[in-house]
Parts: structure tokens; sequence; C-alpha cells
């Protein structure tokens, strides 16, 4: 009986590449998650950055011209709000 036992627990050990699979998810939820994290602070910074962008015109040339300008918008490209952003396709 005893040395049954001491299969059975040697058979169900924690290994540490069981443990390292069984962290694998945790490690990869965790890195998705601080991603998201990431993409929201960059969505953030661009709402204020284009907010402040606004408030700058309208201080500088009058609330008319800037709403007068905003009737019919140019392309704004996604470089142009954030210059020193650079994508990396993920692997």
């Amino acid at each position: 009986m005893l040395n049954w036992l001491a299969n059975l627990i040697s058979h169900h050990a924690p290994t540490p590449e069981k443990q390292a699979e069984r962290a694998l998810s945790e490690l990869r939820m965790g890195l998705f998650q601080a991603e998201q994290r990431v993409l929201d602070a960059q969505m953030q910074a661009d709402y204020y950055r284009s907010r402040i962008a606004f408030c700058e015109e309208v201080v500088k040339t009058g609330i008319e011209q800037v709403s007068d300008h905003r009737k019919c918008p140019a392309e704004v490209s996604v470089e142009s709000l954030r210059p020193n952003l650079k994508l990396t396709a993920a692997q």
C-alpha cells in the first residue's frame, strides 16, 4: 500500500514542466491585459492631444475660424498624431 501511494505521489508531483505549463496561460493573459492597457493609454493620449490642439487653435485664431475649418475636415494621418509610435506585427 505504501509503495502504491509513493508511486501515485511521484506520478502526480508538480514538476517544473507542469508548473510552467500551468503558468503559461496566466502569463499570456497578463501580457494581453498589459497590451490592452497600453492601447487604452494611447487612445487617451490621442484624445487629450486633439483637445489641446483644438483649444490652441481656438486661442490662436478664434472659434469662428476653427468651427468653419472643422466642418470640412482634412485627412489626418495617425503618423501626424503620434509621430514616434512604431506599430509591429505580433508573432
